[in-house]
This record gives structure tokens, C-alpha cells and sequence, in this order.
């Protein structure tokens, strides 16, 4: 592993006033982490106008660190600074990822908050609230595939999941966001619905409307924190809670296997994905959540 110096240079990118930001990788999250090096420069620079490119532009509306936001039109590369954390890979275990990020741009690593952020409009939650009416029952919202570019090693077990969801209390709503191609949920519990959307803009203002989300670490988990929503993240051996995950989740990691994180998308042996995709229960699971809905009170 190659390291990084101890102390972070100054940062260049504060010269200027009009900044424009780029990430190429198309995962939700690392999009989002966008907001965060938006954030840290204002922070830095009030009065910097920054442009953001990006496979999801619209996650960056009513942001009131970003002054434009704009689709990526590959093979073509915005100019500008490309927001980065994989140099080297693995990460160093000890930092956040969002504490990269803003070494990468310059800043002191200590001085980033690991935070990412996100803001729906008002109109965009009143639509949610007219198709989720409020009730005393609590909902959840889960996600049980991660994103076609998502590593394998990211995904919790299908069995897993199949288990975990059909143990849920049936007083317990659960939510779940697909697309038309994807794999049906694999439940067939009554106080179930799926809502067929590629909208980002209504996925989150759903979201918001949610008491608890549980699922794999991806990109709808950091949305969910982002969003304040109280979040179970399931880890499985690929990347570790103390560089991809927040304290304020319940984050469940494999217990008992001593070669993860293995930093591996296909895993590694012994267990090249079959393992540590099924280490965490179904029963931790299902624990994990019915505490913060206790803790929440809305148990």
C-alpha cells in the first residue's frame, strides 16, 4: 500500500473563485460525495460558484453549495477537478472516506466532516406524503440488490434477505424502489409495496417519509443518511463501516472472518463472495431494525 503524506498539501483549489467539480465513476454514492467537497469548499470560500458534472445531476437541485449541476456526457471528461478517493486502493482503513476526498482536494482530513448532503424540495414531499399517507404504522424502506454497477461482494445474500423480510412483523409497512428489469422482491409479505421508479428526485422524498432503511452498503444507504432516515447498513466483506459507513446507523459487519475486508469487488479466497455475503443473519438483521424503531418510538 502506498502512503499518503502526513500532512495534506495547501489547497489550490481555493484560488478561484468558479470551480467546477467532476466524477466519472457512475455508483450513486460516489456522486454523492460530490456534495460533500461542494460543501467543504464553501465552507472555505463562501463566495465560490461551483459547477458540478455528473452521471445524476439531479441530486444536486436545491443544493445551496452548488450553483450549476450538469450531466456527463462520456467519453467526453469535464474540466476541472475529479473528486477521487481510490489512489492508492485500499483506502488507508483508519480515514473516512469523505476525509479523503477532501485531502485529495488539499484540506486538512480532520477538518472534513463526514457528511454528504441532500435536500428535497417541498413540493417533492408533498407528492410523497399523497402517495405514502401518514399512518401510526411504521414503514420501512429496504433494498435488496444494489445497483448493476455496484460490486458483487457488496450484495447481502438473497436467502438472507428473503428470510429477514418475510420475519418482519406483519404491523411493519415495507417499501421497495425498482426498476422494471429488476429482480422481483424476493418476499411475498402482505404489508409489502414496490414502487416502479428511476426518479431520484421521488425516490428520495419517499425516502425521507420512511421511519428506518435497511440495506447493503450503496449508494441508497448514503442517500438515507444523508436524508436523516434512522439506517440498518448490512457490510459484508468487501469494504469496512470505518472508511464507507456513519456512526449514526446501526452498521453490521460478518463476525469470525479474519480476512475481511478483502477490497475485493469478485472477493477473495478462501471465500470469493459465498461467505461473507452470508455472514450477517437474517435474525441480527431483523434485530437491529426493531430496535431503532423502538429507539425511534415508533415501535
Amino acid at each position: 500500500m502506498n502512503d499518503r503524506p502526513n500532512s495534506p498539501p495547501s489547497s489550490k483549489i481555493l484560488s478561484s473563485r468558479d470551480i467546477s467539480l467532476y466524477r466519472m465513476s457512475r455508483p450513486l454514492g460516489d456522486a454523492l460525495f460530490l456534495t460533500t467537497a461542494a460543501h467543504e469548499i464553501r465552507k472555505r470560500r463562501p463566495d465560490a460558484k461551483i459547477s458540478i458534472h455528473s452521471h445524476w445531476p439531479l441530486l444536486f437541485l436545491n443544493n445551496s453549495d452548488v450553483y450549476s449541476s450538469h450531466p456527463i456526457r462520456e467519453p467526453h471528461r469535464p474540466q476541472g477537478h475529479e473528486i477521487r478517493y481510490e489512489a492508492p486502493w485500499p483506502p488507508r482503513a483508519e480515514r473516512h472516506v469523505l476525509q479523503i476526498v477532501g485531502e485529495e482536494l488539499g484540506f486538512d482530513p480532520d477538518e472534513v466532516d463526514p457528511q454528504i448532503y441532500y435536500y428535497p424540495t417541498e413540493e417533492e414531499r408533498e407528492h410523497a406524503r399523497e402517495i405514502c399517507p401518514p399512518d401510526d404504522r411504521p414503514l420501512v424502506i429496504v433494498h435488496p440488490f444494489s445497483g448493476f454497477f455496484a460490486a458483487r461482494t457488496k450484495q447481502w445474500d438473497f436467502g438472507n434477505w428473503k428470510s429477514f423480510l418475510d420475519s418482519i412483523p406483519s404491523a411493519i409497512d415495507t417499501m421497495r424502489f425498482c426498476g422494471l428489469d429488476d429482480p422481483a422482491t424476493p418476499s411475498d409479505r402482505e404489508s409489502h409495496r414496490d414502487i416502479e421508479t428511476s426518479d431520484i428526485r421521488l425516490i428520495a422524498a419517499l425516502l425521507e417519509t420512511a421511519d428506518a432503511f435497511v440495506g447493503q452498503e450503496s449508494g441508497l444507504a448514503h442517500l438515507a443518511t444523508a436524508l436523516g432516515v434512522p439506517s440498518v447498513v448490512i457490510f459484508t466483506g468487501y469494504v469496512p463501516p470505518a472508511v464507507f459507513g456513519y456512526p449514526q446507523n446501526v452498521n453490521l459487519v460478518p463476525n469470525d472472518l479474519h480476512y475481511i475486508p478483502c477490497w475485493q469487488g469478485d472477493g477473495c479466497d478462501p471465500c470469493k463472495g459465498e461467505i461473507c455475503t452470508r455472514a450477517v443473519s437474517p435474525e441480527r438483521a431483523l434485530e437491529a431494525l426493531l430496535g431503532v424503531l423502538q429507539d425511534s418510538n415508533k415501535l
